[in-house]
């Protein structure tokens, strides 16, 4: 049987081989054929007839076929520029029905009921450098699954770029070196994406079979046109490489080469890529490795050859800089007639040390050059400078090449200048510095802070220009570098595992701003444990994901020396409970600090009952701060020592306060401690000898005190202990009137509730839920209680509503603990429930969350997602029918229905970065180096005359921009955050508020 193709006609043939045509009545009944002129006329030879018929058919198939070639060859010319463009029609149509499959999920999961998800807002930054565009206009930050764009001129948000999330993290980010306007990012589980960041469209993707830990990109011209040759770092298994790529994407994606160029068996740094890949420098522990290349500069991929050497270093290798100068490539020889290249000219290296020494190698592959003539062994000749205490955490070199810039786990940024050996500092930074990146004009540093922050500062005068700061979320993830453990005393393990679930509220008198006790950071680039003790109150926009301000709330030691007389290293008190008073001026915050174990060691009997000296001797405050409103921060008002402790020196007790709640009803907070009592507390004014106490401004003076003290008889006599994993909630009813106390501990459960009015116990519950308490609530009629089951209990008739399981598998107890959360809406009468779920994905086990609403008066959720991480926090939101998640990603996202969500915290917009057309616009922004990157096309390129013949009407353009005025995305929040959405003024006010902050005139 005979095929053909789509869309081609099909002619069924006899046996004999002669095609059957359409016979008209004339041919039938005579044999003739009617002329034009209605004549019969006889008919033709048959043989004739059928040659002709053949070769028509034949010239048809031709056409046909010189048609369908030149319409692929057109399609072929569409996806060539539709590539150039980044335009990704498939991707775009896919991602479409990806997003229709997402919404049609959720309409199914969620019953109807319109409940959305937002997009999430920050994230903890990845332990990358950060990227300055080529004009300097743009700084470039990586987060764990995104790429965010930022202005330098105002520091505002101006794209997100979101990587495929099932290949893992983003490992590393590198411009293109042959057009400045692409990006290629690299995951951990070996995906290469290709972005186009001006027009935010990915462009390709390739699938590796390692795992990519950095990426760098320069350019190779084996061919006529110049390509990026992407130099990877990966590990396979217990082996590490270099390798070099060049990726093609379209119709030439078949021809994407790789060539290893390195192993090793150990880990590889730090890889810097000089002189078009002519040189490559890494480090391997202490030792650096300098890869030559010896093959022909216009060799295949296939065919380069490196020589590497290697140099012992003094210390082990934290951070490392290299730098060429007089970067020339000349002949030195030749093989089977072809030309072989030596990169010529001194490279120069910079290396910190594990114990903060700076070694510097002048002119490096020069010397090891000569040695290998000379055939001398002796170490290559080092400059060393020493400042740093501790690990050199980053290490660059100035554009000029006169100074040095490094930072560390002192918080201060040092300048070394070479020639006289000056240093000029930048101390009181708010964290260890991770990063430094040098623009590429030379006139600004980007630093990358710890507490997931960078900025960027001018080199002048070393002010900041741009400020950029996330969530300070404790971090569990391993350090990228791996150095050996220093010989100090520290008590803290090398890796933090423990999940913690931070104390976080609502600012309710500033809708829109989330409150959290943060540590100071949140590193371990170089194995060094910093300290997770959340000793700060940070206040975030939920719009932007942007930090508004940060205070300590607890003694800190951030920039000076945090170290014992015996070297071991000063933990900061822990904030472990915080909330804000239902009118937002009190702040209530609980802190607690354990002893260095060396301080209580010889107390101990055996090294059994050192833990127990140490917890028995725990300290806690409960502290309370009144909002200042000119200062815009919190000042300390009342601290109380000790607020549960009993007193009792025969039992030692710990003390410790359990939970935290506000009344609803009053400014007041209500606790519960693990001596068993509950106490309200509330403000009183301060009286000396009968007159007012009052402040510089007049105003009364304030103390807290305990007002009420509840006690729960079943729980006095149990054991304090810190491994019995007592755990215990409060809740409060919406009017006030009714205190809901639940306590869980390996003796049993107990549910109490309590009249507020006179302190007096109504109904005990005993082992109504099962397992450590993770939230408790009240609404209305009905009880709220997680814990190992979703209790809901009918209060008013005495019985039970429905039990829903929400047991967490192969997750351990603390973990669980920490990750599941109960928050409940009581205004609109709903609760949201987060169970943290365990699954495997190629890099190990990860630890995502079920999200689930619900009605407490009916079993069946209203809404259930899946969000990609364990969350931190579960808050219900000011707004009806809105709560807010911040997860282990230190990402934000709002849960909300579709009728409010004109008045919930929205992510930032995704601005166009403004290109009238694409290639002019590029020349706009890249300036002379775009112009260079332009002249390398052909002359009689018809792109290339549109790219380089600039109109009168640019420089008018670029004039019209000049006047432009840039309204803050704060002056529009001023104007639209008031609340809810009645208390908006009218349309036409608002219409022309909006449309004086546009009209304004820019100061000269």
């Amino acid at each position: 049987m005979s095929k053909r193709k789509h869309g081609e006609s099909r002619t069924e043939e006899p046996a004999g081989g002669v095609p059957k045509r359409a016979k008209t009545a004339h041919s039938e009944s005579s044999g003739v054929q009617p002329n034009v002129n209605g004549q019969n006329m006889p008919e033709k030879n048959s043989d004739e007839t059928i040659s002709a018929e053949r070769a028509a058919k034949q010239a048809r198939k031709l056409a046909k076929r010189e048609r369908r070639k030149a319409a692929k060859e057109e399609l072929a010319k569409e996806h060539d520029l539709a590539s150039v463009n980044g335009i990704a029609t498939k991707r775009r149509k896919h991602d479409s029905d990806r997003r229709a499959k997402k919404e049609k999920k959720n309409k199914n999961s969620g019953g109807g009921s319109g409940w959305q998800v937002s997009d999430a807002v920050g994230g903890c930054l990845v332990d990358v450098d950060p990227v300055f565009s080529v004009d300097e206009q743009y700084l470039l930050l990586a987060y764990d699954s995104s790429i965010a764009i930022y202005a330098t001129s105002t520091s505002l948000q101006v794209r997100t770029l979101y990587t495929n999330i099932t290949h893992g993290n983003i490992t590393a980010f590198a411009l293109s070196a042959c057009d400045p306007s692409q990006l290629y990012v690299s995951l951990n589980h070996g995906l290469i994406e290709k972005w186009d960041w001006v027009e935010g469209n990915r462009i390709g993707k390739w699938v590796t079979s390692s795992k990519i830990t950095g990426l760098k990109v320069t350019t190779h011209s084996a061919g006529v046109v110049e390509e990026d040759f992407v130099c990877t770092v990966d590990s396979r298994g217990t082996e590490s490489m270099i390798t070099a790529h060049l990726l093609r994407a379209g119709f030439d994606e078949q021809n994407t080469e790789t060539h290893t160029l390195f192993k090793s068996s150990d880990s590889i740094t730090n890889l810097n890529v000089l002189s078009e890949g002519n040189v490559l420098v890494a480090c391997v522990g202490r030792r650096l490795i300098i890869g030559q290349r010896t093959s022909t500069a216009k060799s295949p991929l296939k065919e380069l050859i490196y020589t590497w050497r290697e140099v012992e270093g003094p210390e082990w290798i934290t951070s490392l800089n290299a730098r060429f100068t007089n970067d020339i490539v000349a002949p030195v020889g030749s093989r089977e007639g072809t030309t072989m290249s030596l990169t010529t000219g001194a490279l120069d290296v910079a290396t910190g040390g594990i114990e903060g020494a700076i070694f510097i190698y002048r002119n490096l592959l020069g010397e090891l050059i000569q040695k290998e003539r000379k055939k001398r062994s002796a170490a290559p000749v080092s400059q060393k400078l020493h400042w740093h205490r501790n690990g050199v955490g980053a290490i660059k070199w100035s554009a000029d090449g006169n100074y040095l810039i490094s930072g560390g786990i002192e918080t201060v940024m040092v300048l070394w200048q070479l020639d006289t050996g000056a240093k000029q500092f930048l101390p009181h930074l708010s964290a260890p510095i991770e990063s430094i990146v040098v623009s590429p004009s030379g006139s600004s540093y980007a630093i990358r802070i710890a507490d997931n922050s960078a900025m960027v500062l001018s080199t002048a005068e070393l002010q900041p220009t741009v400020s950029v700061s996330g969530i300070q979320l404790a971090t569990s993830r391993q350090p990228i570098i791996k150095v050996p453990d220093l010989l100090r005393v520290s008590e803290r393990p090398a890796v933090i595992s423990t999940f913690r679930r931070p104390a976080a509220t609502l600012a309710k008198a500033s809708p829109g701003q989330l409150l959290l006790a943060v540590p100071g950071s949140s590193s371990s680039r170089i194995g060094i444990t910093p300290n997770v003790n959340a000793a700060y109150l940070q206040t975030m926009d939920m719009r932007s994901g942007s930090q508004t301000s940060r205070q300590a709330l607890t003694r800190t030691k951030v920039t000076d020396r945090n170290m014992g007389p015996e070297a071991n290293i000063i933990d900061e008190p822990n904030v472990v409970l915080l909330q804000t008073s239902r009118d937002g001026k009190w702040l209530a915050t609980v802190e607690e600090w354990t002893p260095p174990r060396q301080d209580v060691q010889f107390l101990a009997i055996g090294e059994d009952s050192n833990p127990e000296e140490q917890t028995s001797r725990i300290e806690v405050y409960l502290k309370f701060w009144l909002w200042n409103e000119e200062s815009k921060n919190w000042e300390l008002v009342s601290r109380i020592e000790a607020p549960h402790s009993n007193g009792d020196a025969g039992q030692a007790p710990i003390g410790r306060v359990l939970d935290l709640v506000e009344d609803p009803s009053a400014t007041g907070f209500a606790t519960i401690g693990d001596e068993g009592l509950a106490k309200v507390w509330r403000p009183q004014i301060r009286y000396r000898d009968g007159i007012t106490v009052t402040g510089k401004d007049g105003q009364a003076l304030t103390n807290w005190s305990c007002r009420q003290a509840i006690t729960l008889a079943a729980l006095n006599g149990l054991p304090c202990r810190q491994d019995n994993q007592i755990t215990a909630r409060l809740a409060f009813s919406a009017d006030g009137s009714l205190l809901v106390v639940g306590h869980h501990s390996p003796y049993g459960s107990l549910l109490y509730t309590v009249d507020t009015e006179d302190g007096s116990i109504r109904a005990t519950y005993p082992d109504i839920f099962v397992g450590a308490l993770s939230g408790l609530g009240v609404i209305e009629r009905y009880l709220v209680i997680l814990a190992d089951e979703l209790v809901v209990w009918d209060i008013v008739d005495d019985r039970l509503n429905y039990i829903v399981s929400t047991a967490s598998l192969s997750i351990l107890d603390r973990t669980r603990i920490a990750a599941t959360h109960l928050a409940v809406d009581q205004e609109a009468g709903g609760f949201a429930v987060a169970i943290p779920e365990q699954i495997h994905v190629a890099s190990g086990e990860k630890v995502r969350c079920q999200l689930a609403l619900f009605d407490p008066a009916q079993q069946s959720p209203l809404y259930t997602t899946t969000l990609p991480h364990a969350l931190k926090a579960l808050l219900p939101s000011i707004q009806r029918n809105t709560y807010i998640a911040v997860d282990a990603a230190a990402q934000v996202r709002t849960i909300s229905q579709t009728a409010s969500r004109t008045t919930q915290s929205l992510p930032v917009q995704q601005w166009k970065i403004q290109l009238p057309e694409r290639a002019n616009a590029l020349a706009d922004i890249y300036g002379g180096s775009f112009g260079k990157l332009l002249s390398k096309a052909k002359n009689g390129d018809a792109a290339t005359k549109l790219l380089t013949d600039e109109p009168k009407e640019n420089a008018e353009r670029a004039i019209e921009e000049e006047d432009k005025v840039v309204v803050r995305q704060h002056e529009l929040t001023e104007l639209f955050d008031t609340g809810h959405s009645f208390a908006l003024p009218s349309v036409t006010n608002l219409f022309e508020q909006v449309a004086g902050l546009l009209s304004r005139k820019i100061a000269a």
